[in-house]
């Protein structure tokens, strides 16, 4: 929509507004309309301060008035200390965030003149005008390049510890088209490190290696060229000098005197020189005060995760971003093409094992992870002993979590979860996602986990359908009248979140956030779901009994017990 030509009241009223800028102020010199290719229109200014003329054009958006005005200068010209790039808009006193579509293209002149006047004192000096522009670290980063990635925790280890000039560090390096992320994994020569990162890295980046070292001189002025290359650098910077007669140049992180950091990429020029390229230090925050959860009593805990498919993938990272560090993962899958519409795995497991994928997942959130993994089915044609091993795997956790769907995994999940008295979270999505059932077992606060199961099986015969007839195991259901119903990301996520969420309330101990044991979770409008997002809590009673601790039985017992297991049998 060309604005001008639905608002013809408005574009007079702009014209009018500069016709009267121009007869009262004579740094106006002059002000010239013309149309874009596209219509668009816009005002050339000349402005005058200080002896010095100034070329703006000022762009009227097709979505003006509700946006404003962008004022730039012809060519590609630096004017501002407020100004997005070389050759960039001017950010002046009304701008995307603060708009008032009251504010004429004339009010936009007359605040650009301000902003260049400002910045511009009569005797010569620069002076700065200051910035009532908030800015967030992303959009800063926006024109940022290069960057470099510094977890919490790294300045602190060198206090104390640093008297020498310079100490090596390490670092991974990752791109994507003309940027570059550099992190920052190890601060010492290796194997005697001062700092470790125990943030997790991109996999498979480059390795790169570097100095921090100290300097008295103010790095500013190299800063001031834009990095490029020096031929008297090691005049300019005397620290720097024994790196200049290597082949290969290392990665910077400068202290300098005044306790500013600066960190360079040197590296070889075509022309044979020194080139600093600057990199914009990022300090990150810690981890743990992004989450909600008790980190520090969840990481204590391993979770093991039977079923890695699409709710249990999502299940197990989430778990990992909560702060469990601990998992056992247990699957016989191979992640396939088809799997990409609802697994968290992507392209990269194509191929994998689940298991192994997952693993890989879950380590790129967490560095710290200790992940064990088993590649069975529970119930499938194993051995014997692969099948008892990976069940005292289970019952040695300290939650077991089923999301497979199966019956004889289930059913062996909760053999588990009983005999070692282990709570046990589950979680089924109905057949084409018309919903799902979440649940949970604590010893002696819930039933076992197979008579939970049965009184589930029971609700949902009370309300009108039996367990069977709610598909498991299938993402997709066809009706008999209207197109199939089918299960997608978006279903399988909104089951695994509640989920997760059941599984952390049992992890962080004391009093619970749920004051049921079971959830009928409903997405679509069916069955007794009125509408999506309608849930149904299933009260579970009291019934059946957790097996017995038998590590609290004495030795005595023990030793009889073995005794009269072992005595020979006579006919």
């Amino acid at each position: 929509m060309i604005w001008w030509l639905s608002d013809e009241q408005r574009a007079r009223a702009e014209k009018l507004a500069l016709v009267a800028l121009q007869e009262e102020h004579d740094w106006l010199t002059s002000v010239r309309s013309r149309f874009l290719d596209n219509l668009q229109l816009c005002v050339d200014v000349e402005i005058v301060h200080g002896g010095e003329k100034f070329t703006l054009a000022v762009v009227y958006p097709t979505t003006f008035p509700d946006t404003p005005p962008i004022v730039m200068p012809h060519g590609e010209l630096r004017l501002s200390n407020h100004q997005y790039g070389v050759g960039g808009e001017l950010c002046l006193q009304w701008r995307p965030d603060n708009w008032d579509p009251s504010v004429t293209g004339a009010m936009m002149i007359e605040s650009a003149y301000g902003l260049i006047a400002g910045e511009r004192a009569s005797d010569g000096r620069t002076d700065v005008v200051p910035s009532d522009h908030k800015t967030s670290l992303a959009s800063e980063l926006r024109f940022e390049t290069w960057r470099l990635m510094v977890p919490d925790g790294a300045w602190g280890s060198l206090e104390g510890h640093l008297p020498e000039l310079m100490v090596a560090i390490s670092l991974t390096m990752t791109a994507r088209q003309l940027n570059r992320v550099a992190h920052l994994t190890a601060i010492g020569a290796r194997g005697s490190e001062l700092w470790t990162s125990s943030q997790p890295t991109p996999t498979n980046a480059p390795a790169r290696s570097g100095f921090l070292l100290r300097t008295q001189q103010d790095m500013s002025v190299l800063a001031l060229h834009g990095g490029g290359e020096f031929e008297d650098l090691a005049k300019r910077v005397p620290e720097l000098a024994p790196f200049l007669h290597n082949q290969e140049l290392p990665f910077l992180i400068v202290l300098e005197k005044s306790g500013r950091r600066t960190a360079y990429d040197m590296q070889w020029s075509k022309n044979g020189l020194p080139l600093l390229i600057p990199y914009r230090i990022i300090e990150e925050g810690e981890l743990a005060n992004r989450s909600a959860s008790n980190r520090d009593a969840i990481s204590q805990n391993r979770v093991a995760v039977v079923g890695c498919g699409s709710i249990g993938s999502k299940i197990a990272t989430s778990l990992a971003r909560a702060g469990v560090r601990k998992f056992l993962l247990v699957d016989e899958d191979v992640f396939l093409t088809g799997n990409l519409v609802r697994n968290e795995l992507d392209a990269r497991a194509i191929g994998w094992h689940k298991v192994d994928a997952l693993a890989d997942k879950i380590e790129q959130i967490a560095v710290d992870a200790d992940v064990i993994t088993r590649r069975i089915a529970l119930g499938s044609q194993i051995s014997s002993i692969t099948m008892d091993s990976t069940l005292e795997l289970l019952g040695d956790c300290d939650m077991i979590i089923d999301a497979t769907a199966n019956p004889t995994s289930f059913n062996l999940c909760a053999g588990a979860s009983s005999r070692n008295r282990k709570p046990m979270v589950w979680a089924e999505v109905f057949g084409g996602g018309i919903g799902g059932i979440v649940a949970r077992a604590r010893p002696d606060r819930e039933p076992p986990p197979l008579y939970a199961r049965n009184q589930i099986t029971k609700w949902c015969e009370d309300h009108g359908i039996s367990w069977e007839a709610t598909p498991q195991g299938r993402y997709e259901v066809n009706p008999d009248n209207g197109p199939p119903f089918i299960a997608d990301d978006a279903d399988v996520s909104v089951v695994a979140a509640h989920a997760t969420r059941l599984g952390i309330d049992i992890l962080q101990g004391g009093e619970t956030a749920f004051p049921y044991s079971a959830y009928a979770i409903g997405l679509k409008k069916g069955w007794i779901f009125e509408a999506p997002f309608d849930t149904w809590p299933i009260d579970l009673r009291s019934s059946g009994a957790w097996e017995s601790n038998t590590s609290a039985a004495s030795s005595e017992i023990i030793r009889g017990l073995m005794s009269e297991l072992a005595s020979e049998t006579n006919s």
